[in-house]
This record gives C-alpha cells, structure tokens and sequence, in this order.
C-alpha cells in the first residue's frame, strides 16, 4: 500500500513537472515565433513602402526630370539630415518629401496591395491593416481598416516608416489577433505538443491501471486463500476427530456408531476431492479449452437429483419449481461437468440469496439447439459486477456477505464447460432483484 501511494505521489509530481516544463517550452517558442513574424512583418513592410514609393516617382517622372536637381538642392539645403542615418533612407525620405510637396500623395491601398504579395511570399497569414499618423501623437491620420481603436488591442505594430523628411508623419502596419498566425506557425509544433502529453497521460494511465491490477489481483489472491484455507479447515477438521475417535477402543464394540463415523470421513474426503477437482479443472481451463467427454444424458437426471440434493444440504428453505419443454430432453454432454456447472449455478443462488430461497429452473428444446433458465430471487447484481463476475477469483459484492463464502472460481467453471460444450452463457440481474442465468448449448442434442 505504501509503495503504490508513493507512486501515486511521484506520478503526480511528475505529470505537474512535465506540464510546468511543456508550458515553459510552449512560452519561449510562441515568443521566438513572435520575433520571427514581427521580423518577417518589418522586412515585408520595408520593401513593399520602397516599392510604392518607386511606383510615385514613375508617376511623377515627368516632373521630376525638369525638378530633380532643383528640388533636391532646394529640400537639402533646408531640411536637417542625420549624418548618422543611412545615405538611401535620406534619399528615399528627401524623394517622399519631394512627391508629397507636388502632391503625389502616399498611396495606402497600393502600399497594401504590395504589403499582401510580400507577406504572402514569406508564408505569414492573417488580417492586416496600415495606418498612416502622426509620429507625436501617434493620431491615426489614414487607415485602410474600419476597425475602432478598442478592437486593435494586441495586435502587433511594425516599425514606423517616415513619409516626411521632418518624420512627423509615418506609415505603420498592424496585424490584427496574431495569436492565430503565430499559431498557424507553430501547427507542427502545437501537434507534437498534443502528442507528447497524450502519450505521457497514456503512459502514466497505463502504469496506474497495471498498479491498480496487480492490488486487485493481490486482493483476490489473499482472499481466494482464505476462502480456501477456510473451506479445507472444516473438513480436515472432521476427519481428524473421526480418526480420534476411531482410535478409541470403545468404538470397535458399537459398529454402528463407527460405521457412521467412518461415513462422514468419507464424505468430508469426498468433499476435499470435489474442492481440489474444481481449482485444479479451473487451472487447466485457464490455460487451454476444456476437454469434454460426450455421452448420451436426459437432462432431467440431471437437473432433478440435484435439486433433491440441495434441499437436504441446504442450511436455509429452498423451493424449486422445475419444468421441461418437452418432458424428456436428450442431447450428448460431458454428464459430470455439466452436472457440476448447474451445480455451481444452483448453490450460488442459495448462498447469494436472503433467508427464503425460490429457484426456478426451465428447460427448453428448440430444434437441436438446449437452453436451461435457472432463475432465484437472490440479492442479484449491479452491472459493474455483472462485467467480471465470470472472471477466476471475482464475486463481486459478494465477497463483503459472512454468510457467502467461495473462491470466485464458480462462475468461471460455468462460463467454460458451456463454451467447451459450444455454447454460451447469458445473466440477467438486477440489484435486490434477483438473477437469471441462461445457460445455451448449441448443436449438441442427439
């Protein structure tokens, strides 16, 4: 018990470590893929502004050819350049500069429009929009979305491009919700995640479910033995008082009394006969199929003694109501298996059953084919038992009852000399109820 609760404990902080560290993972990556898409996003707004911006100066080349050397002598000489600024990105602001003073305007649906084959081309999806504003106070001044300020929370912004040499102005895209183009990115990534933790959440539950076997296999282990140790007591018990009292000389002058003595050691040697045949035929069940040993049988000389046998050992009231359809049902069977199985079948009902015992047993002939309802109004079964009751060493709820003694190999037996015969074993029950259990043998009658 210690040793699965310390497992259980391990298990548990090994299942929080494994998540702790996949959410660590998940975290660093969803960052760097953040980056990536942030950088992807920068290097495609840049080309696609440098494209629009040539696209201005063809437009206004005209112009520019009678202006250029005026215009950029004139801009130069009254603007402040950084000296520690980049040569082409004075060039291209003192053109911005220039197209805008002769009104050719920053064009936001062709920047968009170049923006979108970039970003296509760098395999980043997702819903953008670009805004021009004012670098100071970071007003929206053009926008090509419709979306209100609030809805843009958590997007996330490129740099800013300067469209006027003072760069009071600038253009900047957003990508609108990049969770879901982050992720898109991360699909490979996500999907190996999921994998990996339901692969440890099978392994873990696999290790847990074997634990929770093997206890319970224990469990009915330690309980078939005392079941077993208890049922051989008895007997053994018997037969050395009965060999004491033979012992005794004054017996060898009553032979009736020793005679009755004799008997019942015989009898008790019978039963512990019948007790080491059973474990020992349900062992060899286990491995391998029955061997059954056909003979010509009427059920009713089976089913009758049987019943007349319980009425006399029973410790408690047992009724019978037996009925054969038709009165005389013939079929080929291993006579002392199937005679044991209904046996088991019977005594279960008595001994899982309340102070009055009813048991009504029916038999039925269809064509070739045998059915044998044995039907008690015993304490029956929840559905969790009705699952494994036919299970070596399983009884259920049973196992709780003092009055109710075995070793969960009854059922078992049943279940296997039916399926030996070809057929098959059904139970109907219900808790407080009772159980029916139908017993179908198949193709067998002569």
């Amino acid at each position: 018990m210690k040793s699965i609760w310390h497992i259980k404990i391990f298990t548990i902080m090994a299942i929080l470590l494994i998540l702790i560290l996949q959410g660590v993972w998940l975290y660093y990556t969803y960052s760097i893929v953040q980056q990536q898409t942030q950088l992807h996003v920068n290097n495609a707004f840049k080309e696609s502004s440098y494209k629009e911006l040539r696209k201005r100066e063809n437009e206004s080349k005209d112009v520019l050819y009678k202006n250029k050397k005026k215009g950029q002598e004139h801009i130069l000489g009254s603007m402040e350049i950084d000296p520690g600024e980049a040569p082409e990105i004075q060039l291209n602001l003192v053109l911005q500069e220039h197209l805008h003073k002769n009104q050719f305007y920053i064009s936001l649906h062709d920047l968009d429009s170049f923006f979108h084959v970039e970003i296509e081309n760098r395999h980043i999806h997702g819903r953008f929009i670009i805004n021009r504003i004012n670098t100071r106070t970071k007003e929206v001044l053009e926008t090509t979305g419709n979306e209100n300020p609030g809805s843009l929370k958590g997007a996330l912004s490129s740099i800013v491009i300067p469209v006027r040499m003072d760069k009071s102005e600038g253009v900047q895209v957003l990508l609108v919700s990049p969770y879901r183009s982050v992720f898109l990115q991360m699909a490979f990534v996500l999907v190996l995640s999921v994998l990996l933790i339901l692969f440890v959440a099978y392994a873990i539950f696999y290790q847990m479910s074997s634990l929770l076997k093997e206890k319970h296999l224990r469990q009915l282990h330690t309980d078939f033995a005392h079941a077993l140790t208890h049922d051989m007591a008895t007997p053994l018990q018997t037969i050395a008082q009965v060999n004491n009292l033979l012992a005794n000389e004054k017996l060898y002058n009553d032979p009736g009394k020793r005679a009755k003595y004799i008997d019942l050691a015989g009898q008790q040697i019978l039963n512990l006969q019948a007790l080491t045949d059973r474990i020992l035929t349900v062992a060899r069940a286990d491995k391998s199929a029955l061997e059954v040993n056909l003979s010509p049988v009427n059920l009713r000389d089976i089913i009758l003694p049987l019943t007349e046998k319980f009425k006399v050992q029973a410790k408690k009231p047992v009724e019978f109501k037996v009925a054969f359809s038709p009165e005389h049902i013939n079929l080929q069977a291993d006579v002392t298996m199937l005679t044991n199985a209904v046996s088991n079948l019977i005594d279960n009902a008595i001994k899982y059953s309340s102070n009055t015992v009813n048991i009504n047993i029916r038999c039925e002939q269809k064509d070739k084919d045998v059915f044998i309802y044995i039907k008690d109004n015993g304490y029956g079964m929840s559905e969790k038992d009705q699952a494994k009751v036919f299970t070596m060493f399983e009884r259920g709820k049973a196992v709780t009852r003092k009055e109710a003694k075995g070793f969960g190999l009854g059922l078992s037996y049943v279940k296997r000399v039916v399926e030996a015969h070809g057929g098959t074993v059904n139970l109907f029950s219900k808790e407080g109820e009772g159980s029916e259990f139908v017993l179908y043998l198949n193709a067998i009658t002569s």
